[in-house]
């Protein structure tokens, strides 16, 4: 009679999926290593660009010339991150890969604001407004039209034809009734308001980095504290729902948090439309895991290194010659195109 007690064999099945389980593991485990040797990597090189930046061509005033080229770096840095977590949580919550802050009308939201500040006060009364105070206005007034205005679309529709049509209306409103303003203004308060609509990573002014670091820090550790609810909501509203997730809540939080990294970014240095859609391409293309813990990461340190090697370029080489920010919105324009006509029908 057999013993009892000794185990059944294990059937073919169950050996197959155990094995599949312990493969996938591996697999799963060489990808997390080689995603983080890329981030060191990563870190690393920006390291060098810093350096770089600092310490090429540094000649005359040691101490006055390394104190303002160490606030364009943190600048530079600030704006980086702030473009790359808001666009790869926009995507998130929308579910789609095109669509960043800035193609939604962010931007011509920014240059309405700026109109309007302009137009109220006149060229005299805009350069008297201590810089500060210029900042909390404008991030204080993105961050309430972009909750009114984004915050009811979100909540009630993703779909992306639509977010994109929306986005388009509201960003030729905004253009429209900027034109309008900018007819009526005189000739020396249009001059000051030209220099404001196109991006400048040069002559940030240091007494904006730290109400801007503070809060790009406070939005930072909202994002990474949601990091694996966003990984949830890649999956899907459904699923996401199942496991726990309230999308609409989190559509809202997101957009907030959005709204306050894009308002620093752009009252810091001007608006950037398709810097954030260049750096999450490379992120997603890049990361073998995708998580959003590394994704965002990731797609920091890119934009870190692509703004502060390409400004050390532009200074250092091309003896600003040329603007880093034509030269993003150029090659943005054209990854927009290309992304485009590789997808399907909307």
């Amino acid at each position: 009679m057999p013993n009892s007690t000794e185990p059944a064999p294990a059937s073919p099945v169950s050996s197959t999926v155990a094995a599949a389980s312990a493969t996938a593991a591996d697999a799963m485990r060489r990808d997390l290593r080689r995603d983080g040797l890329l981030i060191a990597g990563l870190a690393a090189v920006v390291l060098l660009a810093v350096a770089g930046y600092l310490l090429i061509g540094l000649t005359g005033n040691i101490e006055y010339a390394l104190s303002r080229r160490t606030s364009t770096v943190a600048a530079l840095a600030i704006v980086a991150t702030a473009i790359a977590v808001s666009t790869v949580t926009f995507q998130t919550i929308t579910a789609n890969r095109l669509l960043t802050p800035s193609i939604m009308g962010f931007d011509s939201l920014y240059i309405l604001l700026q109109t309007v500040v302009i137009f109220a006060f006149g060229a005299r009364g805009f350069a008297m407004l201590d810089l500060t105070a210029q900042f909390w206005i404008e991030v204080a007034a993105m961050f309430v039209f972009a909750l009114l205005l984004y915050g009811w679309l979100l909540a009630r529709d993703t779909r992306v034809t639509k977010l994109l049509l929306i986005g388009v209306v509201f960003g030729m409103l905004f253009r429209g009734v900027s034109t309008f303003l900018q007819r009526m203004l005189d000739p020396d308060a249009f001059a000051v308001l030209q220099n404001r609509f196109f991006a400048s990573f040069t002559g940030v002014p240091g007494e904006l980095i730290p109400p801007a670091l503070v809060l790009t820090v406070a939005a930072l550790g909202i994002v990474w504290a949601d990091r694996r609810r966003y990984d949830v909501m890649s999956l899907g509203q459904p699923i996401a729902t199942n496991l726990g997730i309230h999308p609409t809540r989190m559509r809202y939080r997101t957009l907030a948090v959005v709204a306050v990294l894009v308002s620093v970014s752009t009252a810091l240095v001007g608006p950037v439309m398709f810097f954030g859609l260049i750096v999450a391409q490379l992120a997603y293309r890049t990361v073998r895991v995708a998580r959003h813990g590394l994704l965002l990461v990731v797609a920091s340190l890119m934009g870190m290194l692509a703004l502060v090697g390409g400004q050390a370029l532009v200074e250092r080489v091309f003896a600003l010659d040329i603007a880093l920010s034509m030269v993003i919105e150029f090659l943005g324009g054209l990854l927009f195109i290309a992304l485009i006509l590789r997808r399907k029908p909307l």
